[in-house]
């Protein structure tokens, strides 16, 4: 007889806390799906993009950033002035860009379509594979949404 897919899960859980295992699920996750994003939990060394991709708003320093070792995920993190309420995601263009780096308009980058991973309610989101797409930070503050520049890296 087969278990209900929840009670599989229970069983699952009741094991993983019985041996001692830690089982992380993080605080920070709104609605976002893993469906939603490229990389769950990908380990770099990211740096800030410029030139537009990161922003300051209301007191916020928000970035888009971009793992600089493998060089092919991004991610958005508000890196200071977070406040309870602030959602945070970040956008990836369907289009791929194969001989651009840089920025690039809001319609060349939405031309194809666009995906997001979020919105999150933490200073961090997960992250997207950026080679030859367009990526962007997001985030609502204050009930207003706003947007860096479009970067292809």
């Amino acid at each position: 007889m087969k278990k209900p897919r929840m009670g599989r899960v229970v069983a699952a859980l009741a094991v993983l806390t019985s041996s001692g295992a830690i089982v992380f699920v993080p605080s920070s996750v709104a609605s976002a799906t893993e469906d939603d994003c490229d990389g769950i939990g990908v380990i770099g060394v990211f740096r800030a993009v410029e030139s537009g991709a990161s922003f300051d708003f209301r007191g916020r320093r928000v970035e888009l950033q971009n793992e600089s070792a493998l060089d092919r995920y991004s991610r958005a993190e508000i890196k200071s002035g977070r406040k309870s309420g602030d959602r945070l995601w970040v956008d990836r263009s369907y289009r791929s860009f194969p001989d651009f780096k840089g920025i690039v308009s809001d319609q060349q980058a939405k031309r194809d379509g666009w995906k997001m991973c979020g919105p999150y309610t933490g200073s961090r989101t997960q992250s997207v594979f950026n080679a030859n797409y367009a990526a962007r930070a997001c985030g609502e503050f204050d009930g207003i949404t706003k947007c860096g520049k479009w970067y292809v890296d």
